[in-house]
């Protein structure tokens, strides 16, 4: 049967990853290699993506659980389930804030089938349970997956304007993200080299191949669809820090992109830097 989906379990106890393992692979998902801290989960994470985290608290290393579960969430964008023998009322509540998907105590674990061995957490981990959560999670996930886009339809001009184009010419240019380096709301030139403002409502986006497009949409709305790659950095712009774009950082208020300075407004400072921090040593 094919393989459903690749979890990572971040456990620190070696027996009980081994179980939980044999359980998951049981249900035809592959796991990843055994990860008892915050930073092996994460070098894990970087070399193969999981499409589900298992996620004790109570890890070895500096950080616990709940650290790696906020940097899921906000960094990383992967669904994750606690799985803990912690089930106090203060770890839950604490955990919410990194709204996780689930949240599974443990109980008896038998660690193997000949002889089991039974670890005292508490209380119980319903296998049943388990399962189930990683499948509602997953098809939660799949169904968002779909929901993401590869890119935009630029319009060529306005939409007032190209509906008088023949009915055959192309208004619409399909463009991916990876090739776009910033949307604005500012001002442009256009062909005939004379400045002019937006109309009321929409932007205008520019390509690496110095190609530019409009949509109708706004900053604010376009700004919840695009990838993690793209910031806002003020009230005008939306700039895309991949590193096929991004040429560098000038003094800490300013980005390079394609040899075109931008500044960096204050009220945006600490998200770019989180930004840039996720993609950078």
């Amino acid at each position: 049967m094919k393989t459903k989906a690749h979890i990572l379990v971040v456990e620190d106890k070696s027996l009980i990853y081994k179980r939980l393992k044999m359980i998951l692979k049981a249900h035809h998902y592959s796991v990843d290699d055994y990860s008892p801290s915050v930073e092996e989960a994460v070098g894990n994470i970087n070399k193969k993506r999981p499409d589900l985290v298992l996620l004790d608290i109570d890890l070895q290393g500096e950080h616990n659980g709940i650290y790696l579960g906020d940097l899921l969430k906000r960094e990383y964008n992967i669904p994750f389930i606690y799985v803990t023998d912690l089930d106090d009322d203060q770890t839950f509540y604490e955990s919410l804030q990194t709204k996780h998907d689930d949240f599974i105590p443990k109980k008896d674990i038998n660690l193997t089938k000949e002889e089991p061995i039974v670890i005292q957490t508490k209380p119980h981990l319903d296998e049943k349970r388990l399962i189930r959560s990683i499948q509602t999670v997953l098809q939660k996930q799949s169904e968002k997956t779909h929901l993401k886009k590869e890119g935009v339809m630029g319009l060529i001009g306005y939409l007032d304007d190209i509906k008088e184009f023949d009915k055959n010419s192309v208004t619409r240019i399909p463009v991916k993200y990876k090739d776009i380096v910033f949307f604005t709301v500012k001002p442009f030139i256009n062909e005939n080299e004379e400045t002019e403002t937006l109309r009321a409502n929409y932007l205008w986006f520019k390509t690496i191949n110095g190609e530019y497009f409009f949509l109708k949409t706004s900053l604010r709305d376009i700004q919840k669809t695009l990838p993690y790659h793209f910031v806002r950095i003020n009230e005008s712009y939306i700039v895309n820090i991949s590193p096929d774009i991004l040429k560098g950082r000038i003094n800490g208020s300013r980005l390079c992109i394609q040899n075109q300075e931008f500044t960096i407004k204050n009220t945006y400072k600490e998200e770019v830097k989180s930004r840039l921090e996720h993609f950078y040593y």
